[in-house]
């Protein structure tokens, strides 16, 4: 029985070497919000990992260095922390009031449905709206309870055996999924009376944040590869994936404070916070970007055996296709454009509303698009599923459209200016990125353009 263990671990330790889809079933621990087997071979045994561009293998040791990517991070937060004035026990505060807020409105419609069931019972007249608006509400809530919730639970996510293990990320994992449907709550029923101006948001991406590394140092296991793993239905997660969607978050925590007007003029106060404004605002991708690994759309579902033939690898090949005209036009309308137009003030007040709930989308998509492959390798849920899912939530954003247009269109100069980026970007060519991201900025900073 020993031997057959062995031959088994050894079969695994080779298949996640060469990038290739493993068993799910077996009995590996996985982690909350990244789909990434954890081999229980211990970091003595010097398991390494091939590399695909023919570089010495790296050891579980090596591979627990911490990478550059790290301290520039923690740079970037200290500076949007400190220089938006965040560094207050009013923070906290503000930040406890909006989770006890939304927790408390939850709670109030739970008792509101217990007294809606109860009128219907004893045949008490009330609107039929009313009852059509309550099960519509209920219907979608308790669906995504079940789906992010209930059934994780259920396999022992957060309970039982497996749970044992990298006990951090896990439960910071649920603390993510907690805010992130308190955020939405707020936002959808007390936007006016302080949502607006939440800090959690803040705190979810920060969440989001310490989840991207505790994966990335938690999993050394998993293979480095172009291919993010993620197009298909049977690929390992790479571990550039798990990396450079920290990045990402980074640019989440941006938003958070660049899209709270108290904390964007406090930003802007400072030289200090000037600076930080212009790169997070201009430079990301010149300044921050090339300390993350890249995993490009075209390698994916290049791993070895990870799609299935047919009409699922037909579907995997069309949805990583959408994924990517998504990424373009998220990348340069709803990041670059919006943070343009934030900066010359150009959004309209009516039109803030929009805004942050494209911000909650979006950021919802770094970190659930994720756990969704957690959920479909731990077979929670169906992959096709959890992909689906993940397409639905990234091409929500269009529901905006309608308000898009007026805030867009009503500055067609800055519409161009974000396109030209676009069509830059398509040239794969970093210095010509850089010279749009600074002629971009001359044009923005230094012109008296009427935008």
């Amino acid at each position: 029985m020993a031997k057959v263990a062995a031959a088994k671990k050894q079969q695994r330790k080779g298949k996640l070497d060469r990038g290739e889809s493993v068993d799910s079933s077996s009995d590996e621990s996985e982690p909350l919000d990244g789909a990434v087997p954890v081999s229980r071979v211990n970091s003595a045994d010097n398991l390494k990992s091939k590399s695909e561009d023919g570089k010495r293998a790296e050891s579980l040791e090596e591979r627990g260095r911490i990478p550059p990517s790290f301290p520039v991070t923690i740079t970037g937060i200290f500076m949007l922390q400190a220089c938006s004035g965040m560094y207050k026990w009013e923070t906290l505060r503000v930040w406890w009031s909006s989770i006890t807020t939304s927790s408390r409105t939850v709670y109030e419609y739970l008792d509101y449905l217990k007294d809606l069931m109860n009128s219907a019972f004893v045949g008490e007249q009330r609107d039929t709206n009313e009852y059509t608006t309550a099960a519509i509400v209920t219907a979608v809530a308790a669906s995504l309870v079940g789906i992010f919730f209930w059934a994780p639970f259920r396999k022992g996510v957060w309970t039982g055996k497996r749970a044992s293990r990298h006990k951090v990320h896990r439960y910071m994992g649920l603390f993510w999924l907690i805010q992130y449907a308190l955020v939405w709550v707020e936002f959808l029923t007390n936007y006016d009376g302080g949502g607006s101006l939440s800090l959690l948001p803040h705190t979810l991406a920060l969440n989001g944040i310490v989840q991207g590394y505790s994966a990335y140092f938690s999993f050394k296991v998993l293979p480095e590869l172009k291919d993010a793993g993620y197009y298909s239905d049977k690929g390992v997660l790479s571990r550039n994936f798990l990396h450079e969607n920290i990045f990402y978050q980074s640019m989440c925590l941006f938003g958070s404070v660049y899209y709270d007007s108290g904390l964007r003029q406090t930003l802007q106060s400072t030289l200090p916070g000037r600076i930080t404004e212009m790169v997070f605002l201009f430079f990301p991708y010149a300044v921050i970007r090339p300390f993350f690994p890249i995993t490009r759309f075209r390698d994916g579902g290049k791993q070895s055996k990870s799609r299935t033939e047919g009409a699922l690898e037909k579907f995997y090949s069309v949805g990583t296709t959408m994924i990517k005209i998504f990424y373009l036009w998220a990348k340069y309308f709803l990041g670059f454009h919006i943070n343009f137009m934030t900066y010359l003030g150009l959004i309209k007040p009516e039109n803030l509303v929009f805004v942050h709930g494209l911000y909650l989308l979006n950021a919802g998509t770094v970190s659930l698009g994720v756990y969704l492959h957690t959920l479909r390798f731990k077979k929670i849920l169906p992959a096709w599923f959890t992909f689906s899912f993940y397409l639905c939530q990234i091409y929500a954003t269009f529901s905006a459209l309608p308000y898009a247009f007026d805030t867009f269109m009503g500055h067609p100069k800055l519409c161009l200016v974000s396109l030209s980026g676009l069509l830059c970007n398509m040239t794969r060519n970093r210095l010509i990125h850089a010279v749009w991201c600074l002629c971009t900025m001359l044009l923005l900073t230094s012109t008296n353009i009427e935008w």
